[in-house]
């Protein structure tokens, strides 16, 4: 019927206009246009449930028309691992027997594992306290935690719904889930089991990273390393030719087949855990009231999906490989390879392959063919797709961040040879398990045209430009973000590299400061100066040396640091540059500053931008970064950080010295001490001290942890920028204690940054121990309590609201070139611009009439010592003045506030500071003043800023201002006005003075 249709037709372009509007702000959010934080988590729902629609719809395919694996596939995958397991000499993991001897320290791992999410969270829901609370139980008594772990391993099959959540990096999603605590504590056992016997078995290969042995940096710089010492790898006389292939394995978790993946895992490990992993990927995942079984896809959120997926991966790799290759490059199963090497120069050459590393689902292959290698297999890729209109060249993908003639060079031959690889490897993976994406790979050529050689990797762009290739005086000087490559046999460089940031890196970085500056709504300012200290420090520390040779990402930097400051100070209602030095910001939290690390001071180096896209020139000139009026210049975090090349070359001296000395300890019989490794105890990759802490032993039976921490990303929603190193494992990767030392000199030590504040106000004996980490910690204590929400945002103000009070001399200062001052009601508090923070607490310091008393008090104080002093001072009576209640803080006329009364007259002298009286007063008939009996004393109250804190300026001001006009009236020529600045401290004097 009609009615039906309409409705129908209503429905549906209901629809399209909500996916519409989904996407387009997606978009919007994704350029990085400025988006609400409400509209950004909006959207980040639909597309969870755009998603989850999709993915509906895709198991409901896989229902009906699948399996997509054949069967002649599956069994061809099948016997390929069955062979090379067996040429491995592999055996089977079994199932962890009941008294297992490792069990209690690989439970133990489990645990720290999952507490470590928990590490800086306040609040926790009901479904992380219960976690908690089983985690807890479990480190109390393990072994009952243990029989229920292995009594599930044997017979739960199944499981809980797993809750599922995007968390948004705006340029992508990842899939966060949400395992049943429970659950969770038996997947992490099983998880740290398995890898550690995959270990102790060596099932994975050298190929398969991340390893545990180096971070990804480190794991870029061997990369160069290996290529560079590859048997005559630069020689290109007889026509020879390098590809570096970089792609990856598309929708590799996607593409899983569970019947397939649990024959597979039947292979390595006992059937009863093989079923309890597939089962456990063959869930119900649900958000909110949407909800599908997931039969067919790797869920990568269970705490066992690392090493699910390295397995399949190590699968995908042999065919890609082949069996033979690939054993050439593990070597020969009693005695493996090492990364990147060879048993000898023979096996090394025998193929074109020379070297292969798959980093989770991204695959780097480096091929060598000879001239006729190279043709043949042009040829066959020609005859396949023929190119008559030379066409090949178009759409083939390049470096862009190069200069033009450091890109690679787009020459017909080279063009074929790379598309040519490519073709050759998608033809080695079956469709069905994952494919191969022209658009998203990269085939670099090394030939007699093409010097360079690219590709990038964990974030780095790499260009190798061998010496054989390059100008000698370019060879020479090069900057300090190249790596200069050294044979291994011959002990010379042969090659550079040049390495920068990826732009996936900077936008990462990018997006993350967009993400705490969306959240800083209501949060205080020490937390966005810890976020960004955190983001800083996790870029600073990854990249190193590759910052500098990537101007983009220093203006990125200086921009970024910019916002943030710029944050903190809409969050005072003023952005005037002169209120906010950099000792605000810079000063460490101890002196009440905010302890930002600053990587925007700094020098970008600037090339002729005419040339410079073309080629790579040096630097011309250098701009500033951020500036401030005071000129002082803020240390950069960058050179308190070791660069990569300079850490690989120590690490391997370390641990060379460190074996040496080992061995030296046992031939005499004795122990190794700390004074042996005093100069190498923070050095080396992982640092040497990682030797010696507590729980080294237990540390010992954490495998898979480097890739354990990789994919936390998929386990909780939160961004890590530490996921590519573990504390424990590697050591501190860097030490900034001497930042912290050169930022205190740079801002003019503490006593420099303290004149900025309060600390003269408040009256402490000395700045050591100041108050301010452990401040009252009377927000903290309320965080617990039963708060509405109103009271509980308003918490965060308590913080920002001490912090405006303890700088505000120099937050409300008073050459701040425009505004008007207005003075705050019944104190002499002027404010310079609205500062509503600062007005409440400096209303809330003066309450009930507290100026009025301070000053009656000091009158009074002053009266009383006038009276012990009578007969010395030749004093007849000594007279309080009744003054008007508003005298204090009336600033534009003035009365006495004391008057004396002369036995006889008193020589006077010209008026004068209180400090200089005594030294040259002229009194008496010389200095043409009379003779007085009557002499008054004002005291006047001020409150001090930073830049006017003069008191005996002020004073001598207020005394000639008031002597002089006709609205203050004193009851004779001579007296005295006694200054007190509140604010600094500080008091002084000036007048008439009598000896």
């Amino acid at each position: 019927p009609p009615v039906e249709n309409m409705i129908l037709r209503y429905v549906k372009s209901k629809a399209d206009w909500w996916t519409n509007v989904a996407h387009y702000n997606r978009e919007r959010i994704r350029r990085g246009a400025t988006v609400d934080k409400t509209v950004c988590k909006k959207n980040l729902g639909r597309l969870t449930r755009l998603w989850l629609k999709a993915e509906q719809e895709r198991q409901h395919q896989y229902l009906k028309d699948g399996p997509y694996v054949t069967p002649e596939e599956a069994v061809a995958i099948y016997t390929t691992t069955v062979h090379w397991l067996e040429a491995r000499k592999f055996t089977p993991i079994p199932f962890p027997p009941l008294s297992y001897k490792h069990d209690t320290k690989l439970l133990i791992l489990a645990l720290e594992r999952l507490k470590e999410g928990f590490q800086v969270m306040t609040r926790l829901n009901s479904q992380q306290r219960e976690e908690l609370g089983l985690i807890e139980q479990a480190y109390d008594n393990p072994h009952e935690a243990l029989s229920r772990i292995k009594r599930h391993l044997l017979t739960q099959r199944s499981f809980k719904e797993v809750g599922l959540e995007f968390m948004d990096y705006y340029s992508h999603l990842v899939p966060v889930t949400e395992v049943e605590p429970l659950e969770k504590i038996t997947d992490a056992y099983l998880d740290q089991y398995l890898w550690y016997e995959a270990e102790r078995r060596q099932l994975f290969p050298n190929w398969i990273k991340p390893s545990d042995s180096e971070p990804m940096p480190l794991l870029v710089y061997k990369m160069c390393e290996g290529i560079n010492n590859l048997d005559s790898v630069w020689e290109t006389e007889n026509g020879e030719i390098v590809v570096m292939l970089q792609t990856s394995f598309e929708k590799m978790f996607e593409k899983v087949d569970l019947t397939l993946l649990n024959r597979l895992l039947r292979l390595i490990c006992d059937h009863n855990l093989a079923d309890y992993m597939t089962a456990k990927n063959n869930v119900v995942i649900g958000y909110k009231d949407m909800s599908h079984t997931n039969s067919y896809g790797l869920i990568r959120g269970l705490q066992f999906s690392s090493f699910m997926t390295q397995y399949y991966g190590l699968v995908l790799d042999l065919l890609v490989l082949g069996l033979t290759r690939a054993s050439e490059l593990a070597g020969p199963p009693t005695q493996p390879n090492l990364f990147l090497t060879f048993k000898n120069t023979r096996t090394e050459t025998r193929h074109p392959i020379r070297l292969y590393t798959r980093n989770v689902d991204k695959l780097h292959i480096l091929y060598r063919f000879s001239r006729e290698e190279s043709k043949d297999l042009i040829a066959r890729y020609l005859t396949e797709h023929p190119d008559p209109n030379n066409e090949n060249v178009v759409g083939y993908n390049n470096r862009r961040c190069w200069p033009r003639d450091a890109r690679m060079r787009l020459m017909k031959r080279d063009v074929n040879l790379g598309r040519a690889v490519f073709w050759d490897l998608s033809n080695r993976v079956p469709r069905s398990l994952t494919s191969f994406e022209w658009e998203k790979s990269f085939a670099s050529v090394y030939s007699s045209d093409n010097p360079n050689l690219l590709f990038s990797m964990g974030g780095f762009e790499v260009r190798i430009l061998p010496k054989i290739r390059s100008t000698l005086e370019n060879f020479i000087s090069s900057h300090e973000s190249t790596w200069s490559l050294q044979n291994e046999r011959t002990k010379e460089r042969t090659a550079l590299a040049y390495i920068r940031v990826d732009d996936e890196g900077m936008k990462s970085f990018e997006n993350r400061i967009r993400m705490i500056l969306m959240s800083s709504g209501a949060t205080t300012f020490t937390k966005v100066a810890n976020k960004w200290n955190t983001a800083v420090i996790g870029l600073m520390t990854y990249y190193r040396e590759a910052v500098l040779h990537t101007r983009e990402l220093l203006d990125l930097l200086v921009k970024s640091e910019n916002k943030i400051q710029t944050r903190i100070k809409i969050g005072l209602n003023s952005k005037m540059p002169s209120r906010f030095p950099p000792q605000v910001f810079y000063s460490p939290k101890e002196v009440g500053g905010l302890g930002m690390l600053s990587m925007g001071h700094i020098l970008i180096p600037q090339s002729d931008l005419r040339y410079s896209k073309q080629t790579d020139l040096g630097i011309s000139h250098f701009r500033s970064g951020m500036s401030h009026e005071e000129e002082q210049l803020i240390p950069t975090l960058y050179r308190y950080i070791t660069p990569w090349s300079q850490e690989a070359v120590d690490s391997q001296r370390v641990w060379s010295e460190y074996a040496l000395k080992r061995q030296e300890a046992l031939a005499q019989n004795r122990r190794l001490t700390l004074e042996d490794l005093e100069d190498s105890w923070d050095r080396g990759i992982p640092r040497l001290q990682t030797l010696f802490s507590k729980d080294r032993t237990t540390l010992a039976y954490d495998k898979g942890w480097r890739v354990r921490m990789e994919f936390k990303q998929y386990q909780i929603a939160r961004s890590m920028p530490f996921s590519w190193t573990h504390q424990k494992h590697d050591g501190k990767l860097w030490q900034l204690s001497a930042y912290r030392t050169d930022v205190l000199q740079a801002l003019g030590g503490v006593d420099g940054i303290l004149e900025h504040t309060l600390f003269k106000g408040c009256n402490f004996p000395t700045w050591e121990g100041l108050f301010w980490e452990k401040a009252s910690g009377f927000e903290e204590t309320l965080q617990y309590r039963r708060l509405t929400n109103a009271q509980r945002t308003g918490l965060s103000q308590i913080p920002n609201r001490r912090f405006t009070l303890w700088w505000s001399p120099t937050i409300n200062r008073s050459n701040v070139y425009v505004g008007f001052q207005v003075q705050l009601d019944l104190t002499g508090v002027f404010m310079h611009g609205k500062l509503p923070t600062l007005k409440i607490s400096l209303i809330q310091i003066f309450r009930a009439h507290l100026w009025q008393k301070i000053h009656e008090s000091l009158v009074m104080d002053l009266c009383q010592v006038l009276d012990q002093e009578m007969d010395a001072l030749e004093i007849e009576t000594v007279q309080k003045e009744t003054i008007h209640p508003r005298k204090s803080y009336k600033m534009n006329s003035s009365c006495s506030d004391i008057l004396l009364f002369a036995s006889h007259k008193w020589p006077v002298c010209k008026p004068s500071l209180l400090t200089d009286a005594a030294t040259n007063d002229v009194f008496g008939a010389e200095s043409g003043l009379k003779p007085s009996n009557k002499y008054w004393l004002d005291v006047q109250l001020r409150w001090g800023d930073y830049d006017s804190h003069d008191i005996e300026r002020y004073t001598r001001a207020k005394f000639l201002d008031y002597t002089t006009d006709n609205m203050s009236v004193y009851p004779s020529p001579t007296g005295a006005m006694i200054g007190v600045d509140l604010c600094y401290n500080l008091y002084s004097g000036y007048g008439s003075w009598f000896p």
